[in-house]
């Protein structure tokens, strides 16, 4: 499993222990919130300096206390994206954002280095709908 834009690639598509239900839970819904991730705080970043926001916010250790690390996860809990979510995607940190009607998808790959996707938020929509339509019927077509 893996996302593939603008030549850039997310996630591993040689994982053979792509277990698809946790990529599936990280993504069902994202649609019906989408709008949700349109932040002005956000928007006014370039791509690394968003990144670097969320990544200290969500992900690492400093002199915060309880009470702001619990207020930055409230905060900005909803742009973490496929950070965990299934083995194709560990290694890599992700994160999205909306801008002007696209979708920013702000991620470090297994390098370590930093990588940026953007794609029209109806076009994002309607791929994560179709694979999340898709992965539904090859549910339905298991032998119980």
């Amino acid at each position: 499993m893996c996302i593939h834009s603008e030549g850039k690639v997310l996630g591993d598509i040689d994982e053979p222990a792509c277990m698809l239900s946790v990529t599936e839970g990280h993504l069902a819904g994202l649609t019906k919130r989408v709008l949700l991730l349109d932040d002005p705080e956000l928007s006014k970043l370039n791509d690394h300096e968003a990144f670097e926001l969320l990544n200290r916010a969500l992900y690492l250790d400093d002199e915060r206390t309880i009470a702001e690390v619990v207020m930055d996860a409230e905060k900005y809990r909803k742009f973490d994206f496929l950070t965990n979510g299934g083995e194709s995607f560990d290694g890599s940190k992700s994160f999205i954002v909306l801008s002007s009607n696209h979708v920013r998808i702000l991620f470090t790959d297994r390098a370590d280095k930093f990588q940026t996707m953007r794609v029209h938020m109806e076009v994002f929509c309607k791929v994560i709908g179709d694979f999340l339509n898709w992965l539904k019927k090859e549910g339905e077509n298991v032998p119980v």
